[in-house]
């Protein structure tokens, strides 16, 4: 007797979710189906979407993974996942849908600081909780509650399915080289990493100009110190939620200073220098945002992509020899 073998869609984030989806391939493997998903179209754009929609047309069963990021977007403004779940939902795939049951859990590196994506997420997540959803909180949980659900949507909805009259399928051959796959694309990126250099004058020394307030006068004065010790700053203010520029410059009055001046005199960095030269390196972007009385707009800094990937490579050499 052939067995019927399924091919089932797995969409969700990629970097994000790269263990939980190598444990759901393997789950799904050992049910004797054929998952199939951004591995096949990993830099997905605007052109790619007519394969991505085929490899949909021909799945039996279509799976969502939603965890802390709301993923690339095309052009339309929705990202790929939630193009992929709306047309799965069009014309009329059974989906299987899984939400992190404990997103306060998830690591910061995994979650999207831009606000903008954030809302996006929640707003997508709301779409996705009207049908019914599973819940997970790691890849073996996930791999457990997708057995368990796609066996009962299997036997309450059989699909069509497949065979092969020439040959079977090596299943095993098959988890080898989705997992070879897996560590080649972790290989590249460890390689792409090492590839990418410091922003340009990132350890060259940068003048600071400070307002001094001393009874009553003000004088401005130059610290000097790295353009990329000042980023990082700046960035683990952003990451922690300290955004408008007040917060930012007081963190970096009391890095040099400390907290507390003696002498009866306040120190404050003027951010307006070192804001321009983020900007103009992409390692900040700037957004209006009125306070939370509705009523005075404020200039808050955010990280763009290429800051992230900027201050992980900095962190990765600082957790190697120390902070400066």
């Amino acid at each position: 007797m052939v067995d019927v073998i399924y091919k089932v869609f797995v969409s969700s984030t990629y970097e994000d979710l790269r263990e939980e989806r190598s444990e759901l391939q393997k789950a799904l493997l050992k049910l004797k189906c054929l998952p199939v998903g951004m591995e096949l179209f990993p830099s997905a754009d605007d052109e790619t979407w007519d394969f991505i929609a085929k490899q949909i047309d021909d799945s039996d069963y279509y799976m969502v993974i939603v965890a802390g990021r709301y993923g690339s977007e095309a052009p339309d403004g929705l990202s790929f996942t939630e193009k992929e779940y709306d047309y799965a939902r069009k014309i009329g795939k059974r989906v299987i849908a899984f939400l992190h049951g404990n997103p306060s859990s998830i690591a910061a590196s995994k979650i999207d600081l831009d606000e903008r994506k954030r809302k996006k997420l929640t707003k997508f997540i709301e779409k996705i909780r009207k049908s019914p959803v599973n819940f997970f909180t790691g890849p073996h949980d996930l791999a457990a509650n997708a057995t368990l659900s796609f066996v009962a949507l299997r036997e309450s909805h059989p699909a069509t399915g497949f065979v092969r009259a020439d040959q079977t399928v090596d299943y095993k051959k098959y988890a080898e080289l989705l997992e070879e796959n897996r560590q080649l694309k972790e290989q590249l990126a460890a390689i792409t990493a090492e590839r990418v250099g410091d922003f340009p004058g990132a350890h060259e020394p940068i003048s600071v100009m400070m307002t001094v307030n001393r009874e009553g006068a003000r004088e401005n004065i130059s610290i000097e110190d790295t353009l990329a010790n000042v980023f990082v700053t700046v960035a683990e203010n952003i990451i922690e939620g300290n955004t408008n520029e007040y917060q930012i410059g007081r963190s970096l009055t009391e890095i040099v200073f400390g907290p507390k001046v003696s002498g009866g005199s306040s120190k404050y960095i003027e951010t307006g220098q070192i804001m321009r030269k983020l900007f103009g390196l992409r390692l900040i972007e700037l957004e209006l945002r009125t306070d939370r009385y509705g009523e005075q707009e404020q200039r808050h800094w955010m990280l763009t992509e290429h800051s992230k990937q900027q201050y992980g490579n900095l962190m990765d050499r600082y957790d190697k020899r120390g902070r400066p």
